[in-house]
């Protein structure tokens, strides 16, 4: 039997199904939803089977979302662990719309939440593709704030010396690092010079940008 939520909250669960838009409601002034609700946002998401919030569920089964999405607007940055640990549980492993909304809900989190990134990506037991997820919200983070920038290349260094042959990660791993214009990390230039990545994995149109900005041919 569901728990029973504060009536801010339990309007979460009727109050329908999303799409991937960018679009997202206002859960603070469509719902009234604040930072006093953030530990029922939190288990919502914690104790949802998060695989369910797709096209063809019940409308209850939406709240995650709803809730995930809230959690970002509020910015409750206690809440990094429980996404990412939601993330990586095998009940969620179809949970595709949560892996596509997850980098954007990590960055309204803000700044503060970058150490608990670093060790994400940093973690040897997690699978890469989850690394990708969180590796694309410090990305962001270094677009808002160039002072990230290093963090963000360092990061890809060590992974690069963990995952050099994993060349479909590095690709992906790249794609999100063109959106910086490294053109001045010589390290970046050698990985692309010596076509250490997978050339149906990356970005075409990033890769010869950053070969024509940084004059590397």
């Amino acid at each position: 039997m569901k728990k029973k939520y504060s009536e801010e909250v339990e309007k979460l669960f009727k109050f329908g199904k999303t799409d991937l838009s960018e679009d997202w409601p206002n859960y603070a002034q469509e719902l009234n939803i604040r930072k006093k609700n953030a530990d029922e946002l939190i288990e919502i998401v914690k104790n949802s089977n998060l695989s369910h919030a797709i096209s063809g569920f019940k409308i209850s089964d939406f709240a995650a979302r709803h809730a995930w999405r809230a959690l970002g607007q509020l910015k409750i940055t206690k809440s990094v662990t429980v996404l990412l640990d939601a993330l990586i549980d095998k009940k969620n492993e179809e949970a595709f719309d949560f892996r596509s909304e997850l980098p954007k809900v990590l960055v309204l989190l803000g700044f503060d939440i970058i150490p608990d990134l670093e060790k994400f990506v940093r973690n040897p037991i997690i699978e890469w593709d989850f690394k990708i997820i969180a590796f694309k919200a410090l990305v962001q983070f270094a677009l808002q704030n160039s002072i990230y920038r290093n963090n963000v290349i360092n990061t890809f260094s060590e992974l690069f010396a963990k995952y050099q042959n994993e060349p479909i990660f590095i690709s992906k791993l790249l794609n999100e690092l063109f959106k910086l214009d490294p053109i001045e990390y010589e390290s970046i230039k050698e990985i692309i010079k010596n076509d250490q990545y997978d050339f149906g994995s990356i970005d075409k149109d990033g890769l010869m940008n950053f070969i024509k900005l940084s004059k590397l041919y």
